[in-house]
């Protein structure tokens, strides 16, 4: 398992990754084409039956939208933030961390993926300043 960052770096368009860099993002097409202008209903349809393949394997799916950082104490924050999910990634058997400046989503699978992601969402409670979007969701909501 690579542990290296978490964010996309907006300045080169790379991913960097929390989690093994070999594992593709099986949402990565549908998001691009729910974020057009004019999102057809099968993107959204086929985002929802992929989550519930998933659910039904055992993996369990949270997405903190926090934004991005419009300060340097806020970027520190997220980068802190970023360090605990990376502690908490360490620890998981199976673990997917996906996103961009603006959220991040935490897959994890195992016998343990109910109590790992229960662990990543109590951190994401606890740095929440008090602006972010804390989801049961492999996709950040829409609005």
């Amino acid at each position: 398992m690579a542990v290296i960052a978490g964010l996309r770096n907006s300045t080169t368009g790379v991913d960097m990754r929390i989690d093994d860099l070999r594992e593709a993002d099986p949402y990565a097409q549908l998001r691009r084409g729910r974020t057009r202008p004019d999102p057809d209903a099968s993107c959204e349809h086929d985002m929802l039956t992929l989550e519930a393949t998933e659910l039904a394997h055992g993996r369990r799916h949270l997405t903190i939208v926090h934004g991005d950082p419009h300060d340097i104490a806020a970027s520190r924050h997220l980068s802190e933030f970023y360090e605990e999910l990376r502690r908490l990634a360490a620890c998981c058997g199976w673990v997917r961390v996906r996103g961009n400046a603006e959220y991040v989503t935490v897959t994890v699978g195992g016998a343990v993926a109910d109590e790992q992601i229960a662990l990543f969402e109590a951190a994401a409670a606890f740095a929440d300043p008090g602006a972010w979007t804390i989801v049961a969701s492999a996709v950040p909501p829409l609005s």
